[in-house]
């Protein structure tokens, strides 16, 4: 009887995420663009043209001086520096001056005319597209000049001028990242939804197809052995052939041609591509798998019952199939038990279990195919099983012993048995009274000496095992994410921590005051009490000079006596003090950088303008820093106001003015955020967390991708471990050989002896299998719980040949030491 067999077919084309991939390459491009954007430097310069002659020092020489170099810009512009001052159409941007941009140095405007052609101080800006300037951005040009005139400066104050021109005007691309980061958020978000839409259903025609396959190897297997397992019946004499074998017989037959049919249905509905997803091919493709399953099964049984009824030469390695794990088990069992103390287990009892075990290896080595074999091995199997119970019966009479053995999967080889005749739960039973002797003998006696078992406390009604579930792959990803989600969220935080912010009153720094010395009249200051009462808290290292000075002799105020401790005293206008603070900077030569005339970067001149011996003030102070930013706090805007607060005390108006320089000096260069911080952090947050999220459903989509990476996955290491045990076993295989059989096998249980040492190798030569079946799996298999049982089910195996050789080699040792007259 033959069947045809299924003509090869290609792998169905699951197809690309294209979709994902355009989302993802677009995504990619746009927050690269946003990055070149956001990191961009300008290329383009400002030039600075400084004409006539002009007040505070400033000329093109010490201005370019000043400047450093170049202002760096996104599109040239020039700047005129003017010592006159500007028409109205020049300051409102609606006349041509011949630059982008105007400043004149006076620091008054022009007394009103009765012709009205009036000149103003200030800036202009002349818009490209001919349209009316914004008075605003020539308000803070002006601006930042007079902040800098009033601490000061001459040519650094058109530096910063110019500077400010180039904030307020030339902005360049947009970079502000909100708008990269929105986009990029969005975009990650696409593609994150596409891919993992593609991934899941690409996984999932990947699975049902793995799953038909896999059903297919199986069945294609039993068809082309079909032939020779109707040869396995018909030459199995009929004398010998049982129920159960006609039973496989009959099953293996009719079922191949209906899962032939059900088989080529399956296929087409796995291959099309809107079909493989529908309920009606997972039910399909179930029942294949099911069908399949029970086919090989019976396929097995009818070769393995076969090979024993028929004599056959496989019928050896048949049985020693069905009698391994009893074998192992009652071995490890004997072994716990040779170690016991007296009065645990009678001796007797013991002895029986090692007869119902000789017995039963002993058949293995006689006539395994005759009915009397069959029948003394269904009388070994139930007096093995019998002194187990009484065994295990004794043991947890001790309270120690009364634990609840590991749930071990349990191979019952019922089709096998059926088909030899004997009881399909028999060795089930067997096995499950030895995991529970050897559990309880574990508790009450220990590990084993030479062994890496660990002691099992019994259950009682205070201390209960505890069943540490392993992660799901759902809760897997959930883990996963929120540990990107705090990552994105601790990156934001960190970037956002360092936009500027606004101004502190507070000190902020931790370094003191680097000198304080006072120039003139000393008398009413004392220098301990400032440097205490401005204390430890500057950002920057701060020489401070404090020149007193006659308020009368310098700034024309009459000496007149103050009706209280303070008051307002009005001046004689701007540009008296604007000479006055010249005046005083010129008598510290030595303070004065050489090519700008300019205080050095950490220099400080306090002028303290005094009336007589009881009155100070001080409206302003010369600062070598340059006030700059959008919101500086390094100005004096109202110093040109020409008014004047007066105080008695000279320490406090000193100490003040130190502590104002230092917030001044901090706070300088401030830029107003032109983000809100919390929706910055908030879209950074996710767009770490959406980006880390896209890169592990990648991984995750490789990962699904056969390949043999040995070294990843779940149980890696004890896997390592298991295939180190198993070499160490493979090594010692002869000395295992020699105890077994020189030794043990001596006399009347040499058969016996030969037909235990053949089940351990077989079941050495199974591990290995399996060990190297497991290294080869792939990614996505080594993440799944199936996996994790595998190997589960091979350290059980490991650790029960572990055992047997070494109960072997301790029996040999007191052999040995027995033939050798030791104790």
């Amino acid at each position: 009887m033959t069947l045809p067999l299924v003509r090869a077919r290609k792998k169905p084309r699951f197809g690309l995420p294209w979709l994902a991939i355009l989302l993802g390459i677009g995504t990619l491009m746009f927050a690269f663009q946003g990055w070149q954007v956001l990191t961009a430097k300008p290329g383009a310069q400002l030039e600075i043209v400084v004409e006539g002659q002009q007040p505070l020092n400033i000329s093109q020489a010490t201005v370019e001086a000043a400047v450093g170099g170049t202002v760096k810009t996104w599109k040239p512009l020039r700047m005129i520096v003017t010592p006159r001052l500007l028409a109205l159409a020049e300051k409102q941007g609606i006349e041509d001056p011949g630059a982008d941009i105007i400043l004149s140095t006076a620091i008054v405007d022009a007394p009103r005319t009765s012709s009205g052609d009036r000149r103003f101080k200030g800036a202009g800006v002349y818009p490209a597209d001919g349209q009316k300037g914004s008075s605003s951005l020539g308000l803070a040009i002006h601006g930042a000049y007079m902040d800098n005139v009033g601490l000061g400066h001459g040519p650094k104050a058109v530096a910063a001028a110019a500077q400010r021109a180039v904030d307020v005007i030339d902005r360049g691309p947009v970079q502000s990242p909100l708008l990269w980061l929105t986009g990029t958020v969005i975009g990650l978000s696409l593609t994150i939804l596409a891919l993992g839409f593609s991934l899941s259903r690409r996984k999932r025609r990947e699975t049902v197809y793995r799953r038909l396959t896999a059903a297919q190897r199986k069945l294609a297997g039993v068809v082309l052995e079909l032939g020779a397992l109707e040869v396995t019946y018909r030459t199995t004499p009929e004398d010998r052939r049982t129920a159960g074998l006609d039973a496989s017989w009959k099953a293996v037959r009719d079922s191949s041609l209906s899962l032939a049919r059900i088989e080529d249905a399956a296929m087409e509905a796995v291959y099309g591509a809107k079909t493989a997803l529908a309920p009606t091919t997972e039910a399909l493709v179930k029942r294949l798998e099911e069908d399949t399953r029970h086919l090989v099964s019976q396929a097995d049984a009818l070769v393995g019952a076969g090979a024993v009824l028929g004599k056959l030469q496989a019928g050896q390695g048949v049985l020693d199939k069905v009698a391994a794990p009893m074998t192992l088990a009652a071995r490890e069992l004997l072994a716990r038990l040779a170690t016991r103390p007296p009065g645990i287990v009678s001796d007797k009892r013991v002895r029986k279990t090692t007869d119902a075990l000789e017995s039963l290896l002993g058949i293995l080595a006689a006539d395994q195919g005759s009915r009397a074999s069959l029948r003394a091995w269904r009388t070994a199997e139930f007096k093995l099983e019998r002194s187990v119970r009484a065994i295990n019966y004794s043991l947890r009479s001790h309270s120690g012993a009364r634990v609840t053995p590991d749930a071990i999967t349990i191979e019952t080889l019922a089709e096998l048995r059926a088909g030899l005749g004997l009881s399909p739960t028999g060795s089930h039973r067997t096995l499950t009274a030895l995991n529970e002797a050897n559990a309880a003998a574990h508790a009450l006696l220990g590990p084993l000496a030479g062994t890496v078992e660990s002691s099992k406390s019994p259950i009682t009604e205070i201390s209960r095992k505890v069943h540490l579930p392993r992660p799901s792959a759902r809760a897997t990803w959930i883990l996963a994410c929120v540990a990107m989600a705090v990552t994105g969220m601790i990156t934001s935080a960190v970037f956002v921590g360092n936009v500027p912010t606004d101004h502190s009153y507070k000190l902020t720094g931790n370094m003191p005051l680097h000198s304080l010395t006072v120039d003139g009249d000393a008398g009413g200051i004392d220098v301990s009490r400032i440097q205490r009462y401005a204390g430890d808290r500057f950002t920057r290292d701060l020489d401070v000079t404090v020149a007193v000075r006659s308020a009368s002799d310098y700034l024309g105020i009459a000496p007149e006596p103050l009706d209280d401790s303070h008051g307002f005293v009005r001046g004689h206008g701007p540009q008296v003090l604007l000479d006055a603070l010249w005046r005083v900077k010129a008598e510290f030569p030595a303070l004065l950088e050489p090519s700008t005339g300019e205080l050095l970067e950490n220099q400080v001149i306090i002028p303290l303008w005094t009336l007589g011996d009881d009155a100070a003030s001080v409206p302003t102070t010369l600062a070598g820093p340059v006030s700059v930013g959008e919101s500086s706090s390094l100005d004096y805007s109202t110093w040109d106001f020409s008014g004047y607060h007066f105080d008695s005390s000279f320490d406090y108006t000193v100490a003040s003015a130190v502590k104002g320089v230092g917030r001044l000096v901090q706070d300088n260069d401030q830029v107003k955020p032109t983000v809100n911080p919390l929706l910055l952090f908030v879209l950074l947050a996710l767009a770490v967390f959406l980006g880390a999220l896209a890169l592990a459903m990648v991984g995750s989509y490789g990962g699904a991708v056969s390949m043999a990476l040995g070294r990843f996955g779940r149980n890696a290491d004890t896997l390592r471990q298991l295939r180190g045990q198993l070499n160490n076993l493979a090594l010692g295989l002869d000395d295992s050989r020699i105890n077994a059989v020189a030794m043990l096998g001596k006399g009347p249980s040499a058969p016996s002896a030969e037909s235990d040492q053949r089940i351990y190798e077989s079941a050495l030569a199974m591990a290995w299998r399996i060990a190297d079946d497991l290294a080869a799996r792939p990614l996505s298999q080594r993440l799944s719980a199936a996996y994790v049982a595998d190997v589960g089910r091979l350290e059980q195996l490991v650790a029960a040949l572990m055992i047997r050789d070494g109960d072997v080699q301790r029996r040999t040792r007191k052999l040995l030491e027995a033939a050798l007259g030791r104790t």
